[in-house]
This record gives C-alpha cells, structure tokens and sequence, in this order.
C-alpha cells in the first residue's frame, strides 16, 4: 500500500518507518522537522520515502498530500495523550485534522482510505473501568466518521524500545502479538473486578505490566495488518498483548 505516515519523529513513528518498508509499503512522510527525522532514523530507510514537510493540524495540508501522492492507508502516531484526569485535552485538533483528510480525500479518490491511529489501554471496554478521556475523544471522533474511513485504533499500554538503533530492515521483524477487538486481549477478571468502587481499578491496575509491549513489535503488527489488505480490525479498538502461547514456545 501507499502509506502517509505522521508523527515519524516520536518513539514509535520512528519505528514505523523500517516497519512499513520492511513490509514492502511505499512510504510517504509527513513531517514537520525534516532535521529531527533525520538524526532519529537511518538515512538508508528516509532515502526510501518521499518526505513532506507540514504540520499534523493542518487538515487541508494533509488532505492535499494524500491525494497528490494518491496514498490509500494512513498511520498516525502524532500527538500526545494527557494522562491525567484534570489535564486539558491537546491530541484532538491533530485527530480531528488527521481523520477529516481522511475522509476528504477519500471522497476525492474515489476509494477508502486504511487508517490506523495511536490510542491507549483504557479506552478499551471492561465494566467500571477509569477511561481517560482523550482516548475517549478520538474513539468519538472516529466513530463519527465510520460511514468513510476505514479506521483502527491501537490500545497498547506501556511501549518500550527493543533497541535504540532504528535502522532499515531486509525483512521484517515479526511481532508475537495477539490482538482482540474492543476488549484487553487475553484479559480473565479476577474476584477483585467485584470489590465496591476500587475493584475494577485495581484489576485492571494489577494486569497493567502483562500489558507492556515493545514499540519495534507495535510498529510491526500495524504494517504487518495494513500488508494484509482485509482486516478484521476495522472499525474497531485494538487490544494488543505479548502471546501467552508464544511466549511457552
């Protein structure tokens, strides 16, 4: 696929870069510090993409270059989540921006456009759960938007660097992942799930660490699911998990 990326200069766009070629994607770069991308990522990967220059809330920029390089998929790993409660949402005006380009330029094109966006482990479903609201936002937003965009939404928790080289891959990497639609993969509440009021927090705080993936295998499973073509994670959260079967092997 022909794929825009944003937000290749933040931990896990980086990755997505070697990870997206590795797959055999043509890549096209939208970024806003060409300087920053370039002391983050292997010049050999950035040599293999097209790079533009703009900035991640400018809806009409982003709709402009996904029909003028006529892209059919689209990552976005661009912004950051506030984490508490009382923090003001700041992520909304580049998934507001980001979807609407989507849509857009989809309707120019004339076909659908494959999306995957970055969301957290607590938008998910679990009864009782404490959501965090800008998560909550861009699930709104693209649910609103489902008539035309094919879009999915990554729910990892904690992301860690497998390596802090980022360099260009022959091959794909691989991923021991498992994924499940809406809800914690591989989740089985324990009896605290039934305690008043504190249960459902300290669950789901109790199963948070099972959660931890790396951003190399992240990076691997989204470019992996867009090689694909059909996907069952269409229109849908992702729970994602390191394989309890793959680990035993």
């Amino acid at each position: 696929m022909k794929v825009l990326l944003l937000g290749a200069t933040g931990n896990l766009g980086s990755r997505l870069v070697p990870a997206l070629l590795a797959h055999k994607h043509s890549v096209v770069i939208f970024v806003r510090s060409e300087s920053k991308l370039k002391s983050l990522v292997d010049s050999a990967a950035i040599s293999r993409c097209t790079v533009v220059n703009g900035d991640a809330t400018n809806s009409r920029a982003i709709q402009d270059t996904i029909t003028h390089h006529q892209c059919n998929a689209l990552v976005n790993s661009a912004g950051l989540a506030a984490i508490f409660p009382w923090q003001a949402p700041t992520m909304q005006g580049i998934i507001n921006a980001v979807a609407t380009a989507a849509v857009e330029a989809s309707k120019k094109l004339g076909y659908p456009i494959r999306c995957w966006f970055l969301g957290g482990l607590t938008v998910l479903d679990f009864p009782g759960r404490p959501g965090t609201k800008e998560h909550g936002l861009t699930f709104d937003c693209l649910s609103s938007k489902s008539q035309h965009l094919q879009w999915s939404l990554l729910a990892p928790s904690a992301m860690k660097p497998a390596s802090k080289e980022i360099t260009l891959l022959d091959t794909p990497r691989g991923n021991p992942l498992a994924a499940q639609n809406d809800t914690m993969a591989e989740f089985s509440p324990s009896f605290m799930t039934k305690m008043p009021y504190v249960g459902p927090y300290a669950d789901i705080a109790k199963s948070m660490t099972r959660y931890n993936t790396s951003l190399e295998d992240c990076a691997d499973f989204m470019a992996a699911d867009l090689a694909k073509g059909d996907s069952e994670h269409v229109g849908h959260r992702v729970g994602i998990i390191e394989s309890s079967q793959r680990k035993t092997q």
